[in-house]
Protein backbone atom coordinates (compact mmCIF):
# COMPACT_ATOMS: atom_id res chain seq x y z
CA UNK A 1 0.00 0.00 0.00
CA UNK A 2 2.24 2.58 1.06
CA UNK A 3 4.43 1.53 -2.03
CA UNK A 4 1.59 2.21 -4.17
CA UNK A 5 1.10 6.09 -2.65
CA UNK A 6 5.08 6.62 -3.16
CA UNK A 7 4.50 5.90 -7.23
CA UNK A 8 1.38 7.68 -7.14
CA UNK A 9 3.34 10.78 -6.12
CA UNK A 10 5.93 10.27 -7.93
CA UNK A 11 4.17 10.01 -10.96
CA UNK A 12 2.02 13.38 -10.31
CA UNK A 13 5.35 15.26 -9.39
CA UNK A 14 6.50 14.04 -12.65
CA UNK A 15 3.55 15.24 -14.36
CA UNK A 16 3.45 19.00 -13.08
CA UNK A 17 6.86 19.44 -13.38
CA UNK A 18 6.53 18.26 -17.53
CA UNK A 19 3.31 20.29 -17.23
CA UNK A 20 5.32 23.59 -16.35
CA UNK A 21 8.02 22.98 -19.21
CA UNK A 22 7.51 25.02 -21.67
CA UNK A 23 10.52 24.50 -23.91
CA UNK A 24 10.87 28.45 -25.00
CA UNK A 25 14.10 29.37 -25.74
CA UNK A 26 16.47 31.35 -23.69
CA UNK A 27 15.69 34.46 -25.78
CA UNK A 28 11.82 33.56 -25.35
CA UNK A 29 11.99 33.49 -22.37
CA UNK A 30 13.05 37.05 -21.99
CA UNK A 31 10.71 38.58 -23.60
CA UNK A 32 7.60 37.12 -22.07
CA UNK A 33 4.60 39.55 -21.74
CA UNK A 34 1.90 41.62 -23.59
CA UNK A 35 2.87 43.34 -26.24
CA UNK A 36 0.65 46.92 -27.58
CA UNK A 37 0.98 48.51 -30.78
CA UNK A 38 -0.19 51.95 -29.49
CA UNK A 39 -1.04 52.81 -32.70
CA UNK A 40 -3.84 50.20 -32.87
CA UNK A 41 -4.96 50.02 -29.35
CA UNK A 42 -4.00 51.25 -25.72
CA UNK A 43 -6.65 48.69 -24.12
CA UNK A 44 -5.53 45.53 -26.13
CA UNK A 45 -2.50 43.97 -26.94
CA UNK A 46 -1.36 42.58 -29.93
CA UNK A 47 0.24 39.91 -28.63
CA UNK A 48 0.33 38.03 -25.40
CA UNK A 49 3.61 35.80 -25.18
CA UNK A 50 2.77 33.42 -22.30
CA UNK A 51 5.58 31.68 -20.65
CA UNK A 52 4.08 28.04 -21.19
CA UNK A 53 4.78 28.49 -24.91
CA UNK A 54 1.04 30.33 -26.14
CA UNK A 55 -0.12 32.88 -27.23
CA UNK A 56 -3.18 35.10 -27.93
CA UNK A 57 -2.15 36.80 -31.51
CA UNK A 58 -4.77 39.75 -32.14
CA UNK A 59 -5.32 41.99 -35.42
CA UNK A 60 -7.06 45.06 -34.57
CA UNK A 61 -8.51 47.99 -36.89
CA UNK A 62 -9.47 50.60 -34.58
CA UNK A 63 -13.21 50.98 -34.72
CA UNK A 64 -14.10 48.44 -37.01
CA UNK A 65 -12.71 45.07 -36.56
CA UNK A 66 -10.95 42.84 -33.97
CA UNK A 67 -10.69 39.40 -33.59
CA UNK A 68 -7.34 36.99 -31.78
CA UNK A 69 -6.18 33.54 -32.65
CA UNK A 70 -4.49 31.38 -30.38
CA UNK A 71 -1.33 29.62 -30.73
CA UNK A 72 2.24 28.77 -29.99
CA UNK A 73 5.11 30.73 -30.24
CA UNK A 74 8.82 30.58 -29.37
CA UNK A 75 12.05 32.37 -30.79
CA UNK A 76 14.45 30.89 -32.91
CA UNK A 77 16.96 31.72 -34.83
CA UNK A 78 16.80 35.46 -34.20
CA UNK A 79 13.33 35.12 -35.63
CA UNK A 80 9.78 35.15 -33.38
CA UNK A 81 8.06 32.15 -34.51
CA UNK A 82 3.67 31.91 -34.29
CA UNK A 83 1.88 28.55 -35.27
CA UNK A 84 -1.43 29.22 -34.86
CA UNK A 85 -4.62 26.47 -35.96
CA UNK A 86 -5.88 29.45 -37.85
CA UNK A 87 -9.27 29.42 -36.18
CA UNK A 88 -10.60 32.90 -34.70
CA UNK A 89 -11.08 32.23 -30.61
CA UNK A 90 -12.36 36.37 -30.45
CA UNK A 91 -14.20 38.46 -32.79
CA UNK A 92 -15.42 41.68 -32.56
CA UNK A 93 -16.89 43.85 -35.53
CA UNK A 94 -17.12 43.26 -39.19
CA UNK A 95 -16.13 39.80 -39.84
CA UNK A 96 -16.55 40.06 -43.88
CA UNK A 97 -13.06 41.91 -43.53
CA UNK A 98 -11.10 38.93 -42.29
CA UNK A 99 -8.79 38.19 -44.64
CA UNK A 100 -6.91 34.91 -44.70
CA UNK A 101 -5.04 33.68 -41.36
CA UNK A 102 -1.79 32.68 -41.02
CA UNK A 103 -0.97 29.79 -39.28
CA UNK A 104 2.73 30.25 -39.65
CA UNK A 105 4.37 33.03 -39.05
CA UNK A 106 8.14 33.74 -38.81
CA UNK A 107 9.56 37.47 -37.91
CA UNK A 108 12.87 38.92 -37.64
CA UNK A 109 13.83 40.40 -34.28
CA UNK A 110 15.46 43.39 -35.02
CA UNK A 111 15.87 44.73 -31.35
CA UNK A 112 14.67 43.64 -27.95
CA UNK A 113 15.73 46.08 -24.98
CA UNK A 114 13.38 44.55 -22.43
CA UNK A 115 10.37 47.17 -22.61
CA UNK A 116 10.17 47.06 -26.80
CA UNK A 117 10.44 44.60 -29.44
CA UNK A 118 11.08 45.64 -32.79
CA UNK A 119 9.70 42.68 -35.40
CA UNK A 120 10.55 42.97 -38.97
CA UNK A 121 7.82 41.68 -41.29
CA UNK A 122 8.23 41.45 -44.78
CA UNK A 123 10.23 44.79 -45.50
CA UNK A 124 8.87 46.98 -42.84
CA UNK A 125 9.30 46.63 -39.04
CA UNK A 126 6.87 47.21 -36.51
CA UNK A 127 7.75 48.43 -32.47
CA UNK A 128 5.57 46.71 -30.06
CA UNK A 129 5.75 48.04 -26.40
CA UNK A 130 5.54 45.21 -23.33
CA UNK A 131 3.64 45.62 -20.50
CA UNK A 132 2.70 43.21 -17.38
CA UNK A 133 4.39 40.28 -18.79
CA UNK A 134 2.74 36.74 -16.78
Amino acid sequence: MNHHKTLTAIAAILSLSFASCSHLSDQAKEMVGNYYNTELSETEPVMELNSNGRCLIRAIKPGVLTYAVEGKWNVERDSLIIDTDGKISQLTGDSTLVGTIDRHKAMAVVNFNGITLTLRNGSADYIYTRRDAD
